[in-house]
């Protein structure tokens, strides 16, 4: 139990440690899907890392987990999916083709499932560089905000 709490309080000590498990457990939240942890995570970043540094520690997280729940899905759902539901798939992947993007940063704007929408994207054409992009600039004002808001404190 001491070791436990000796090593507790060095990762309190250590801003790089404390960067490193907030990107992690970020991640593995993300990559996961886990519901309405966004927020509370990047609130907390931001009071124990600093706005700045908070927000940068999340968006990474966040990006790299959701690239993993992407390629996960794409690779082990899709095609199952598409053999099962191809022929039904086709006005959804032609209007994914075209406006995907916007879609999707609409989606992270209003705080729509990550999970659902990580997957249902992995089902369409839309290139894994085009997630990524989409959803940096759809998550990045929820987590700025909040790391801002846990800064304040």
């Amino acid at each position: 139990m001491l070791d436990l709490l000796s090593s507790l309080a060095t990762l309190f000590d250590s801003e790089l440690a404390m960067a490193i498990a907030f990107l992690g457990l970020t991640a593995a939240v993300m990559a996961f899907g886990v519901p309405w942890m966004l927020l509370p995570i990047s609130f907390s970043s931001g009071m124990l890392l600093g706005g700045r540094m908070g927000i940068a520690v999340v968006l990474a997280g966040t990006l790299i987990g959701s690239q993993v729940l992407f390629e996960v899905a794409r690779r082990w759902l899709a095609g199952p999916i598409r053999k099962r539901w191809g022929d039904k798939l086709g006005r959804f992947d032609k209007e994914l083709g075209k406006r995907g993007i916007v879609y999707l940063v609409g989606l992270r704007l209003i705080g729509a499932p990550h999970l659902l929408v990580s997957s249902a994207c992995a089902l369409s054409p839309l290139r894994a560089r085009s997630f990524a992009l989409a959803t940096l600039i759809g998550l990045a004002p929820a987590i700025a905000l909040a790391a801002t808001a846990g800064s304040a404190l």
